[in-house]
Protein backbone atom coordinates (compact mmCIF):
# COMPACT_ATOMS: atom_id res chain seq x y z
CA UNK A 1 0.00 0.00 0.00
CA UNK A 2 1.45 3.51 -1.34
CA UNK A 3 2.59 5.57 1.57
CA UNK A 4 0.13 8.54 1.95
CA UNK A 5 1.72 11.84 1.53
CA UNK A 6 3.25 13.91 4.42
CA UNK A 7 2.88 17.58 4.80
CA UNK A 8 6.38 17.71 4.72
CA UNK A 9 6.67 15.79 1.45
CA UNK A 10 5.62 19.27 -0.60
CA UNK A 11 7.81 21.77 -1.78
CA UNK A 12 7.39 24.64 0.60
CA UNK A 13 7.11 26.69 -1.96
CA UNK A 14 4.27 24.97 -3.71
CA UNK A 15 0.90 26.35 -3.94
CA UNK A 16 -1.51 23.06 -4.07
CA UNK A 17 -5.17 24.75 -4.88
CA UNK A 18 -8.38 24.26 -7.07
CA UNK A 19 -10.21 26.94 -7.78
CA UNK A 20 -13.25 27.24 -10.68
CA UNK A 21 -14.81 30.30 -11.25
CA UNK A 22 -18.13 31.26 -13.39
CA UNK A 23 -17.20 34.33 -15.80
CA UNK A 24 -20.20 36.41 -17.51
CA UNK A 25 -19.43 39.08 -20.13
CA UNK A 26 -22.23 40.57 -22.11
CA UNK A 27 -22.46 43.01 -25.06
CA UNK A 28 -23.26 47.00 -24.21
CA UNK A 29 -27.13 47.75 -24.86
CA UNK A 30 -27.48 43.91 -24.99
CA UNK A 31 -26.64 44.30 -28.65
CA UNK A 32 -26.56 40.63 -30.79
CA UNK A 33 -23.50 39.59 -31.81
CA UNK A 34 -22.52 36.24 -31.57
CA UNK A 35 -23.71 34.02 -33.85
CA UNK A 36 -24.17 30.24 -33.55
CA UNK A 37 -21.39 29.16 -35.31
CA UNK A 38 -19.09 31.52 -33.08
CA UNK A 39 -20.82 30.46 -29.78
CA UNK A 40 -20.26 26.34 -30.73
CA UNK A 41 -16.22 27.34 -31.26
CA UNK A 42 -16.58 28.98 -27.96
CA UNK A 43 -14.63 26.88 -25.66
CA UNK A 44 -11.98 26.07 -27.97
CA UNK A 45 -11.36 29.95 -28.10
CA UNK A 46 -11.56 30.46 -24.32
CA UNK A 47 -9.64 27.39 -23.78
CA UNK A 48 -6.64 28.98 -26.13
CA UNK A 49 -7.05 32.00 -23.69
CA UNK A 50 -6.69 30.63 -20.40
CA UNK A 51 -3.75 28.57 -21.44
CA UNK A 52 -1.50 31.93 -21.54
CA UNK A 53 -2.77 32.12 -17.73
CA UNK A 54 -1.94 28.44 -17.33
CA UNK A 55 -5.52 27.67 -16.57
CA UNK A 56 -8.74 25.89 -18.72
CA UNK A 57 -11.69 26.40 -19.92
CA UNK A 58 -13.76 23.84 -18.70
CA UNK A 59 -17.04 24.95 -20.70
CA UNK A 60 -18.07 28.06 -22.06
CA UNK A 61 -21.42 28.78 -24.07
CA UNK A 62 -24.06 31.79 -24.32
CA UNK A 63 -26.43 33.23 -26.41
CA UNK A 64 -26.44 36.18 -29.00
CA UNK A 65 -25.40 38.98 -26.47
CA UNK A 66 -23.23 37.41 -23.84
CA UNK A 67 -21.13 35.24 -22.89
CA UNK A 68 -20.65 32.17 -20.00
CA UNK A 69 -17.08 30.66 -19.32
CA UNK A 70 -16.44 27.95 -16.68
CA UNK A 71 -12.96 28.04 -15.67
CA UNK A 72 -10.30 26.12 -14.15
CA UNK A 73 -8.02 28.92 -12.59
CA UNK A 74 -4.39 28.64 -12.03
CA UNK A 75 -3.00 29.40 -8.45
CA UNK A 76 -0.13 31.64 -9.89
CA UNK A 77 -2.63 34.52 -11.64
CA UNK A 78 -4.69 36.21 -10.14
CA UNK A 79 -8.14 36.55 -10.45
CA UNK A 80 -8.50 40.17 -12.44
CA UNK A 81 -5.44 39.23 -14.48
CA UNK A 82 -7.57 36.09 -15.68
CA UNK A 83 -10.91 37.50 -16.19
CA UNK A 84 -8.66 40.91 -18.22
CA UNK A 85 -6.93 37.89 -20.23
CA UNK A 86 -10.44 36.36 -21.51
CA UNK A 87 -12.07 39.80 -21.81
CA UNK A 88 -9.56 40.88 -23.67
CA UNK A 89 -9.17 38.04 -25.98
CA UNK A 90 -12.76 37.10 -26.06
CA UNK A 91 -13.11 40.98 -27.45
CA UNK A 92 -10.75 40.34 -29.98
CA UNK A 93 -12.37 36.97 -30.90
CA UNK A 94 -15.59 38.63 -31.18
CA UNK A 95 -14.72 41.23 -33.69
CA UNK A 96 -12.14 39.03 -35.89
CA UNK A 97 -14.93 36.37 -36.28
CA UNK A 98 -17.78 38.87 -36.98
CA UNK A 99 -15.27 41.26 -38.95
CA UNK A 100 -15.83 44.25 -36.60
CA UNK A 101 -12.91 47.17 -36.56
CA UNK A 102 -13.10 46.79 -32.73
CA UNK A 103 -15.85 44.94 -30.20
CA UNK A 104 -15.91 45.47 -26.41
CA UNK A 105 -17.65 43.64 -23.77
CA UNK A 106 -20.09 45.79 -20.97
CA UNK A 107 -17.93 47.54 -18.91
CA UNK A 108 -19.62 45.03 -16.03
CA UNK A 109 -18.26 41.75 -15.59
CA UNK A 110 -19.89 38.65 -13.36
CA UNK A 111 -17.26 36.33 -12.01
CA UNK A 112 -18.38 33.89 -8.91
CA UNK A 113 -16.88 31.10 -7.64
CA UNK A 114 -18.04 27.22 -8.39
CA UNK A 115 -17.46 24.76 -5.71
CA UNK A 116 -16.06 21.25 -7.35
CA UNK A 117 -18.88 19.32 -6.04
CA UNK A 118 -21.23 21.87 -8.71
CA UNK A 119 -19.02 21.74 -11.73
CA UNK A 120 -21.21 19.79 -13.79
CA UNK A 121 -24.24 21.60 -12.68
CA UNK A 122 -22.68 24.36 -14.00
CA UNK A 123 -21.25 23.05 -17.16
CA UNK A 124 -24.68 21.94 -17.97
CA UNK A 125 -25.99 24.90 -16.74
CA UNK A 126 -23.51 26.75 -19.66
CA UNK A 127 -23.59 23.79 -21.92
CA UNK A 128 -27.45 24.27 -22.21
CA UNK A 129 -27.66 28.34 -22.76
CA UNK A 130 -30.02 27.91 -26.09
CA UNK A 131 -32.93 25.75 -24.63
CA UNK A 132 -32.49 28.12 -21.41
CA UNK A 133 -33.20 31.33 -23.07
CA UNK A 134 -35.96 29.89 -24.85
CA UNK A 135 -37.90 30.43 -21.31
CA UNK A 136 -35.69 32.99 -19.47
CA UNK A 137 -34.04 36.34 -20.62
CA UNK A 138 -30.51 37.10 -20.18
CA UNK A 139 -31.27 39.81 -17.89
CA UNK A 140 -33.63 37.77 -15.61
CA UNK A 141 -30.65 34.89 -15.73
CA UNK A 142 -28.25 37.45 -14.55
CA UNK A 143 -29.98 38.95 -11.70
CA UNK A 144 -30.90 35.56 -10.45
CA UNK A 145 -26.78 34.73 -10.61
CA UNK A 146 -26.36 37.48 -8.70
CA UNK A 147 -29.55 37.02 -6.27
CA UNK A 148 -28.33 33.76 -5.80
CA UNK A 149 -24.58 34.09 -4.68
CA UNK A 150 -25.93 37.29 -2.40
CA UNK A 151 -24.40 40.12 -4.68
CA UNK A 152 -25.50 43.43 -4.63
CA UNK A 153 -25.59 45.57 -7.70
CA UNK A 154 -28.01 48.43 -9.69
CA UNK A 155 -29.29 47.24 -12.50
CA UNK A 156 -29.16 50.65 -14.46
CA UNK A 157 -25.57 50.26 -13.92
CA UNK A 158 -25.90 46.29 -15.16
CA UNK A 159 -27.08 47.01 -18.67
CA UNK A 160 -24.96 50.62 -19.48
Amino acid sequence: MPKKPEFDDFPADEIIAEMYCHIIFWTGKLRPVMSPDMLANAREEMDQAMFTVEGEALAAGGAENHLHILARLSPDHSVQETVDTLRRRSATWVARARGMQDFSWNESEVVVSISPDHLQLAREFIESQESHHEIVSFQRELTDILDEHGLDYDERELWG
